[in-house]
């Protein structure tokens, strides 16, 4: 009895640490809407759906020169809604395409006998040339399968002559579990974010998804060649779906609460052993103290980053009830934004002036929309989404076909005509391309926070 009394105070700070994590979620949570938002989708007038024939079930999409590499699995709706069981189905594919000459995708050969194939996340990166040099010859390109024999697939991609060569196979008792993205730091390095943090999915993952309990981990892999081969779990998150990687920082998205960044430090290839020796810590990759976080309007999926607007592009859900919809067959909205990190006069925080951020505080206000469906009837449930070469690329495992949203006048997606009504003269594509433009300026997006 005589710790009755201090169990007060240590569950009052129990409480109040829950209660601060549970309120770092997303403010909509299952509900929110956000009042006078548009009704209709963000360049509507310049959007299309290409190959609804091939691209099917798609998870994640990455842009590099000419070519979007998109993973994708037809069948991962086949599986049981809440344990995760699969039946024998096909397996998935990853294709790469040229947008620009607009050719058919063809899918990488994984061979013939790979196995199951669950393709989730995909990223690359360009390979240096002989000379250690930046080059643009050779990609290498990194996919999360997420099946049952889980692994990290590596590939090279040759654009000048289309040629697919495999790498590796990445498997890892403690990195590898349930592979949802990746974020390679080096052509043998790679970040990976596990739904859950043990391997395949199953009841669980449900549990994870609505109460936040922290399950999934934060993997990490450095290979040399087959035989050797280093992996850890390196952190534990909240359904960790999203992850890139950008200027020594490894952005995380966990779908219950928001965008982490951590700063990571990278040690040189070139230490000697002596200065490893002396300070230990330079020999190892480690996170840096703390951590930012971004409070999302919306659960965060895929994140990408684009060098055409050097900052992370998200997309996501807009509520728990709609991804189930859109799980069933039903139609879900469809959200993607730009997250901005800038300061403006004196150095003062900028904050988004964009309907889609007004159910945050304003100190999170950081969230240009990109792209906006309410009804999901232009491109329903909406999950990665790149912006790279004057257009936007998204995929969804719910519709099938790649959304591109044509924003630079480029001639990749068909414009449909914009009718007249009444008296008035029909904007045309160059018109509504101009007005876009124009309000997508920066300036006009945001004010200085004393300013609202």
């Amino acid at each position: 009895m005589m710790f009755g009394p201090a169990l007060f105070p240590m569950g009052w700070f129990i409480l109040k640490g829950l209660w601060g994590e549970y309120t770092k979620r997303p403010p909509l949570w299952i509900t929110y809407e956000p009042e006078q938002f548009p009704e209709v989708t963000y360049y509507d007038h310049i959007c299309g759906v290409k190959y609804p024939e091939i691209f099917g079930g798609c998870e994640d999409i990455k842009v590099y020169g000419d070519y979007a590499i998109v993973s994708c699995d037809p069948y991962k709706k086949q599986s049981n809604f809440l344990t995760g069981y699969r039946p024998d189905t096909p397996s998935g594919n990853v294709y790469i395409w040229n947008y620009v000459k607009d050719t058919a995708p063809t899918p990488i050969d994984f061979g013939p006998d790979f196995g199951e194939l669950r393709p989730q996340g995909v990223r690359g990166l360009y390979l240096p040339d002989e000379n250690d040099q930046p080059s643009t010859d050779v990609v290498r390109i990194f996919v999360a399968n997420a099946a049952k024999n889980a692994s990290v697939e590596v590939f090279d991609f040759t654009p000048a002559t289309g040629t697919v060569e495999k790498v590796i196979s990445l498997r890892h008792k403690d990195a590898v579990l349930d592979p949802a993205a990746l974020a390679p730091i080096s052509p043998t390095q790679v970040f990976l974010t596990n739904t859950l943090g043990y391997p395949y999915r199953s009841v669980l993952g449900p549990l994870e998804f609505v109460s936040a309990i922290p399950l999934g981990t934060i993997g990490y892999l450095d290979f040399t060649n087959a035989t050797n081969v280093t992996g850890k779990a390196v952190g534990a998150s909240t359904t960790p779906i999203g992850m890139e990687y950008v200027d020594d920082t490894l952005y995380v998205a966990s779908v219950q609460y928001g965008i982490y960044a951590y700063k990571l430090y990278i040690p040189p290839d070139d230490l000697t052993e002596e200065e490893i020796a002396a300070n230990k810590s330079l020999g190892r990759m480690h996170f840096y103290p703390g951590e930012k976080f971004y409070r999302t309007p919306y659960l965060p999926t895929h994140i990408t980053y684009s060098t055409e607007l050097d900052s992370i592009v998200v997309a996501g859900i807009n509520s728990y009830s709609g991804e189930v919809k859109a799980w069933f067959g039903r139609k879900s909205p469809s959200w993607a934004a730009l997250l901005v990190n800038q300061t403006g006069p004196d150095d003062k925080p900028l904050v988004v002036s964009d309907s889609v951020t007004l159910g945050l505080r304003e100190a999170d206000r950081k969230f240009q929309t990109l792209f906006w469906d309410s009804t999901g009837d232009k491109f329903s449930g909406l999950k990665s989404m790149v912006v790279e070469n004057g257009r936007r690329f998204g995929v969804s495992p719910h519709q099938a076909g790649v959304l591109v949203c044509n924003t630079n006048g480029l001639e990749t997606v068909e414009v449909p005509d914009t009718p007249a009504s009444g008296g008035e003269q029909a904007e045309t594509p160059a018109q509504a391309r101009e007005r876009q433009r124009k309000s997508d300026h920066l300036e006009h997006m945001y004010l200085a926070k004393e300013e609202l």
